[in-house]
């Protein structure tokens, strides 16, 4: 792994009152999270089938490759792609 170099642009700052774990902050907010990622180049895939009354889906997300910064503590997290 190496140190990502870059300029930090937009943050999502999302507050954190109860002391929450990072995955637990994000996993509250997930559909804010998801919408500021897809800004940046998410890309969702879903495939549905039933065969034989047999339902199957398969959903695929993918995200461009990007470094984040990320700023945690007691009150907020800052979340910020580098460029």
């Amino acid at each position: 792994m190496q140190k990502c170099k870059g300029t930090p642009q937009e943050p999502l700052i999302l507050s954190n009152d109860d002391n929450k774990s990072l995955k637990k902050l994000l996993s509250d907010v997930d559909s804010e999270f998801i919408e500021y990622i897809h800004k940046l180049g998410l890309h969702v895939k879903h495939i549905g089938i039933t065969k034989n009354m047999q339902n199957s889906s398969t959903t695929i997300i993918t995200l461009r490759t990007t470094c984040f910064k990320v700023d945690f503590n007691d009150f907020f997290v800052k979340i910020a792609p580098l460029k």
